[in-house]
C-alpha cells in the first residue's frame, strides 16, 4: 500500500502498523498509511515514523475502540434522551 501511495516510511513505523493491523484489522491499518504520510508532510519529515503512526491512532479509533467508546459514554449522548422521555418525537 506505501509503494501505491508513494509513502516512505521507517521499519519501526511499518512494525507498528502491523501490530496495529494484527490487533484490530488490516482495512484500519491501511486507513492509517494515508493519514499518517499527511503527518509527516505537515511536520516536514521525509518518511513516515513511529510518532506519526501513533498520532494518527490517537486520533481515527478503529471499530472496537469506537464501540467501547459509544459504551463508555452512552450516557452524554442524544439518543440516551430518547429513552428517558419516551413517545417524544
Amino acid at each position: 500500500r506505501c509503494e501505491e501511495e508513494d509513502v516512505e516510511m521507517t521499519e519501526d513505523a511499518y512494525a507498528v502498523l502491523t501490530r496495529i493491523g494484527l490487533e484490530t484489522s488490516l482495512r484500519y491499518a491501511m486507513q492509517l498509511i494515508t493519514a499518517a504520510s499527511l503527518v509527516a508532510r505537515k511536520r516536514k519529515g521525509a518518511e513516515v515514523g513511529v510518532e506519526d503512526i501513533k498520532r494518527v491512532y490517537s486520533l481515527f479509533l478503529d471499530e472496537s475502540r469506537s464501540t467501547q467508546y459509544m459504551r463508555e459514554y452512552q450516557e452524554a449522548f442524544l439518543f440516551n434522551e430518547l429513552r428517558e422521555h419516551p413517545g417524544t418525537p
